[in-house]
């Protein structure tokens, strides 16, 4: 048995004719279409190390200190720190506040006994802030009598008036909580912290009452 394998005629090529516009048209480059923009989100960066940018104005707490917005750390604990000098006492039994005049803001603990105004380094309360007509020793006292619990205002004898709440002072005066006190141009505010409801007597005897009551198992 033969197989005859038939040959597959070749269709003659056609040749097309292009007219000049379309030989043109043909001839400049195709269009190209602008990429698609990646979303925010997506990064050539490996997933794992991209870091989240944070916002330029944003506040940032680190440990021990703040970054501000322009990038610097203050170290709150750090040794080139400044520091505001603060005073320190024990057992005050009043204040003296200076509510106006050179000063303003100033104040003063006073301690049990006499406590002199002036302007020296040695008074109890100092008041050097260019007040000149406040004498520089014993211009006045404050006087905190420990048995009875009261305050007492007293002159120092000088030429220079004191007055308590807008009244020349004679003599010795009480004073009271919340009374003001006029040496010059300056004017104090006192402030009682102790009396007969509350000192540090009584404080201490409170205490060793506390620890009596404690029982050892």
């Amino acid at each position: 048995m033969f197989l005859f394998r038939r040959k597959s005629r070749k269709k003659p090529e056609q040749t097309v004719v292009l007219t000049p516009e379309e030989q043109t048209a043909a001839a400049a480059p195709a269009p190209t279409s602008a990429p698609a923009p990646m979303p925010p989100e997506a990064s050539l960066e490996d997933p794992l190390l991209r870091k989240r940018r944070r916002p330029v104005n944003s506040n940032k707490t680190r440990l021990m200190g703040f970054d501000t917005s322009d990038g610097r750390v203050v170290d709150l604990f750090g040794e080139d720190k400044t520091t505001t000098e603060t005073g320190h006492f024990k057992f005050p039994v009043g204040l003296v506040m200076v509510v106006k005049g050179p000063g303003l803001g100033e104040c003063f603990a006073i301690k049990s006994g006499m406590s002199q105004i002036g302007r020296g380094e040695d008074q109890a309360i100092q008041l050097d802030f260019g007040d000149q007509a406040i004498s520089r020793e014993n211009h006045a006292a404050i006087v905190y009598d420990p048995k009875e619990h009261t305050f007492l205002l007293g002159h120092g004898g000088k030429s220079n008036i004191v007055r308590l709440n807008g009244k020349p002072v004679v003599s010795t005066s009480d004073l009271k909580d919340g009374n003001e006190i006029e040496l010059g141009e300056t004017k104090l505010r006192f402030v009682a912290l102790c009396s007969k409801k509350f000192n540090w007597d009584i404080a201490e005897t409170e205490e060793g009452t506390d620890d009596d009551d404690v029982e050892i198992a």
